[in-house]
């Protein structure tokens, strides 16, 4: 006798990836990839490299794998700074490494109070190398977004300076460590390394205009 078997194998349906880049493609203010349905996960790293809507950089890589493994399908990539650079050395020597624009669709800032809004959870990791001033403002930027969306501001650790872990040296299995804006009526009962960094006292008197607009 002779079986006649149906198969049924899965069919892998290739990540739908979009990004959004100046008209020169010198800063890309936001890269996404989404592998199925839900929420996505956001990062705000140091700054793009050579991750695009087609590829992948070794620091996409790895926030894609860390997504994945904390249960999200999508994930949205930011940055501190918009200028592409294979290496972060190069921004120094630019005259405008954050991407500023009087039109908002080409702003880093204004781009990363868009993507804060929509996600629940945004991952701080930019690593050592930041500006301390800039990794401040937008903190505190991005925490005054989350106080008024509910959301949680996330590392993966901290270096030794008080900054957010880059997660592209980090173990699979490290896990996130939350601070949710509607859970803390004050600091008190706060890692002191994220009062440090949600401290600017500039972006916290004027932020509500920048949260409204």
């Amino acid at each position: 006798m002779t079986l006649m078997l149906d198969l049924h194998l899965p069919h892998w349906h290739r990540p739908e990836r979009r990004a959004h880049f100046s008209p020169d493609r010198r800063y890309r203010y936001w890269l996404s990839c989404r592998r199925g349905p839900g929420p996505a996960l956001m990062f705000i790293s140091l700054n793009p490299s050579t991750a695009d809507e087609h590829r992948d950089d070794a620091t996409s890589r790895r926030d894609i794998g860390f997504a994945d493994g904390f249960g999200y399908s999508a994930v949205t990539l930011t940055n501190l700074y918009a200028a592409r650079a294979t290496d972060p050395k190069e921004l120094a020597g630019m005259d405008d490494p954050i991407g500023i624009s009087s039109d908002p669709r080409y702003d880093n800032d204004a781009q990363l109070h868009a993507q804060a809004a929509v996600h629940d959870v945004i991952v701080l990791a930019w690593g050592a190398d930041a500006d301390p001033a800039r990794a401040r403002v937008v903190a505190s930027r991005m925490w005054r977004i989350c106080q008024a969306t509910g959301g949680s501001l996330a590392v993966l650790g901290w270096t030794s300076s008080g900054q957010p872990r880059h997660p592209l040296y980090l173990r699979k299995d490290t896990p996130l460590q939350c601070l949710t804006a509607r859970a803390h009526d004050d600091m008190v009962d706060v890692d002191p390394r994220w009062s440090a960094l949600l401290s600017d006292s500039d972006v916290l008197d004027d932020i509500d205009r920048v949260v409204a607009r």
